[in-house]
Order: C-alpha cells, then structure tokens, then sequence
C-alpha cells in the first residue's frame, strides 16, 4: 500500500506541471541575442543622434515607442539612425515618431519600414527646400520692386530739385528784374518832375 500510495503522489507532483502549462496564458516571449544586441545600441545611437542635432523629444518618443512594444529595438535603432543622419544633412525630424508609429500601425515593418522613414524625411526635405526656394524668389521680387519703387522716387526727387531749382532761380531772376526795374527810373517818371 506504501508503494500504491509513493505511486499516486508521484504522478500527481509529475503531472502538476503539465497542467500549469494548459491554461489560456501563453508563456511570456524571451527576447533573442540579436533583440538583446539591437536594445544595447539604442543608448549610443541616441547619443550620436543628439551630437548631430536630432531633436530631442524625437528621439525620446522613438525610444519610448521600443520600450511600450510600438517598435522593435532593431526598428528603433534604425529609425534613429536615419535620423540622425537626417540632422547631419541640416534637415529637421519633426513629427517623424509620429509617422513611424502611423507606419507600424498599418503593418510596415523591418528594413521596409526604415526605406518609408527615410523616404518621407527626403519629401519633407524637398518640401522644405521648395517652399525656402519660393521665399527667396519672392524676396527678390520684392526687393526688385522696392529698389525700382526707391529709383523712382529718387528720380522724382532729383525731377523735383530741379524744377525747384528752376523755380528758385526763375524767382531769383523776377525779383532782380523787379529790382532793376525799381532802380531804373522810367520815363514817365522823369518827364512828370521836370
């Protein structure tokens, strides 16, 4: 009976566990070398990515997106890889987190999800360019009509300084005509006191 009884407590100690197992939670996932690596170089990419300029609360929100399970640490290095990259070439990152984790919701991923970030850095940039280069045009046209606008002015300055001048001189001339006419007796006058 000992033996029956060794032999009961036995299979139910050596079952036990394979109950455990058969409950509808599945074992946590136990992240792999290349996951473990790509979580470690996550620090020294943010470092470099500061150096060059990222802005901060890009980096920030990218990091945060690995640690919540948005990105995976492989992503996340990437994405701040091309963005620091991107401030190396004097470009801004705005709003990028934002599109990563937009992408990653609708089922981009990997290398794919890397080529998406870069490309719509790139269009930004272009953008950007485009838009500065529509600045500058039009500042050159303002300036082209400010500096004709100031031509004619001064133009109409120096008209207007001369006809003064004229004026100037022409009412120069009438008053020493008048003068000389004062000083100069007339002949009527000279008839009438003799």
């Amino acid at each position: 009976m000992k033996h029956v009884a060794l032999l009961v407590l036995i299979t139910i100690f050596s079952i036990s566990p394979l109950l455990a197992q058969t409950t509808d939670e599945a074992p946590e996932r136990t992240p792999d070398a290349e996951e473990l690596r790509s979580t470690s170089r996550i620090p020294e990419a943010a470092k470099e990515a500061r150096e060059a300029g990222t802005e901060e609360d890009e980096i920030q929100n990218v990091v945060k997106g690995v640690q919540e399970k948005k990105l995976s640490p492989e992503e996340g290095v990437n994405t701040i890889r091309i963005m620091e990259e991107n401030s190396a070439g004097g470009a801004s990152n705005r709003g990028i987190s934002d599109f990563v984790v937009e992408q990653k919701a609708k089922g981009v991923h990997g290398e794919e999800l890397g080529q998406t970030v870069r490309t719509e850095l790139q269009a930004r940039h272009r953008v950007r360019v485009e838009e500065d280069e529509g600045k500058t045009e039009r500042k050159e046209e303002r300036e082209g009509k400010e500096a004709e606008v100031e031509k004619e002015g001064t133009q109409k300055v120096k008209s207007e300084a001369k006809e003064g001048q004229q004026g100037d001189q022409s009412q120069e001339q009438k008053g020493m005509m008048k003068k000389q006419d004062e000083e100069q007796p007339t002949s009527k006058g000279k008839g009438k006191g003799k």
